[in-house]
């Protein structure tokens, strides 16, 4: 996969994220909405999810890694890179906002990878529409809580993203 290929792929996903955002900032209605709130919040967090795992690949392929389509997490970035003898910047601070537990970066991730965990039922309760809604205890992680889905949370893991995103392309760009 070219540079391009992942460069495009991130700003996709970027973009949808954004389109998210002015969408429920265009109707101040469906703002009042729970559930339409937390559909949007678990929508972008799953385009930033996405966004974060080529934005790894595209950190890899501006370094020249031979195959940055092997690239999945940050430990494969960091071996790749030390591989190649290279310890840039922008892999350090990828893997700083991933281990650390109350960076931006960590909760977003973990958020994303609650989009496809089954959630542990507690019993079944009935919402406001009268709809049989599954009330919720931990996830299958049970170190950690289930999220909680706060739209605004999302809106600023987007805003978090984007400024990552833009500060490693000028770094690059130096390389």
């Amino acid at each position: 996969m070219s540079t391009c290929s992942y460069l495009s792929a991130v700003n996709q996903k970027l973009l949808f994220a954004k389109k998210l955002i002015k969408l429920i900032e265009a109707n101040s209605s469906a703002s009042q909405d729970r559930h339409l709130r937390v559909s949007l919040a678990q929508s972008i967090t799953l385009h930033l999810g996405q966004a974060w795992a080529w934005h790894l690949q595209d950190v890899a392929s501006n370094y020249k890694v031979k195959d940055p389509s092997i690239i999945k997490s940050v430990d494969d970035l960091e071996d790749s890179l030390m591989a190649d003898g290279k310890q840039p910047a922008e892999s350090t601070e990828l893997k700083q906002l991933f281990y650390n537990n109350n960076a931006w970066a960590n909760e977003m991730l973990y958020a994303f990878s609650q989009l496809s965990s089954l959630p542990i039922i507690r019993k079944a309760e009935m919402d406001a529409d009268r709809l049989p809604m599954l009330s919720l205890d931990d996830a299958s992680n049970s170190k950690r809580k289930a999220v909680d889905w706060d739209l605004d949370q999302a809106m600023d893991w987007s805003k978090q993203m984007n400024e990552l995103v833009e500060r490693h392309r000028d770094m690059m760009i130096e390389f």
